[in-house]
């Protein structure tokens, strides 16, 4: 099993662990997204069927981060998961020190990989951490990966493989027909919260859609995969378009634009 980095620390840790789960939707460690919902059996219309404030991202952020701690302590690298953890949980300030003595340890120092003493203290750290702090990291991921488009369409194009196999005859309230999720309306914390990632532009021809400078282009919320082939409902697919370019996008085409707005020429 291959690592990005041995040691995620301090606040680099959220960016390290976005960097992680992008290598992973690129096939590291087998745990794409198709290997991961088969895996850990995800229902994916219990995200995709409509927006949900915390999507179906939020929870493949969160199993690659355990699986990864998890992983390394199924092959007895304790000090390796206490050496990740340990300045992540002092750079947010939070006491663990009732773990070492809940198990009569005084010094972390003196602990190695051998040491049985490390196995448990790891565990219990593991679980402090993921009571404690993991949301704030995944919440963190997310919000670096939901700016990046090319993840987001990658993301979507291997969700679709699964919608793809669903059946109508599954979920009668929920698909149009097989492999096809019925429209919803967006909720407003939904569009606000797109709207403000792409910045009140089209995200396809880049018409400003705020009504601060024009009146007369409303802006739309598009699917990037359309529904049609195989696209959900969950916010990673949802895009900031003006009504020509999603009239002229159609059901059926993935067009979609990774735009970045520099700070200052060079």
């Amino acid at each position: 099993m291959e690592v990005i980095n041995k040691h995620m620390w301090e606040g680099n840790a959220a960016i390290q662990l976005a960097s992680q789960v992008i290598l992973e939707l690129d096939g590291l460690n087998d745990l794409n997204l198709i290997n991961w919902i088969d895996y850990y059996n995800i229902d994916v219309m219990d995200f995709c069927a409509k927006p949900n404030k915390s999507t179906l991202l939020h929870e493949y952020i969160k199993d690659i981060d355990y699986f990864h701690l998890e992983y390394l302590l199924d092959k007895h690298f304790p000090m390796t998961v206490i050496n990740n953890l340990t300045p992540i949980l002092d750079f947010f300030g939070l006491d663990y020190s009732s773990i070492g003595e809940s198990i009569g340890l005084i010094d972390i120092d003196i602990l190695d990989d051998s040491s049985d003493k490390a196995e448990e203290y790891a565990r219990l750290l593991l679980k402090f951490y993921v009571e404690n702090l993991s949301s704030v990291i995944v919440n963190e991921a997310f919000t670096i990966l939901f700016m990046n488009k090319n993840f987001l369409f990658k993301f979507n194009s291997q969700l679709s493989e699964a919608i793809r196999e669903l059946k109508v005859t599954d979920y009668p309230k929920l698909l149009k027909k097989d492999g096809v999720i019925k429209r919803v309306d967006f909720p407003s914390w939904l569009k606000k919260g797109v709207t403000y990632r792409d910045k009140g532009r089209c995200q396809l021809c880049g018409t400003d859609l705020t009504r601060i400078f024009q009146n007369d282009n409303p802006e739309n919320y598009d699917h990037i995969i359309p529904l049609e082939l195989n696209g959900s409902n969950d916010p990673t697919n949802i895009q900031l378009t003006c009504e020509k370019c999603n009239k002229g996008k159609g059901a059926r085409n993935k067009n979609y634009v990774n735009s970045f707005s520099a700070f200052w020429n060079l």
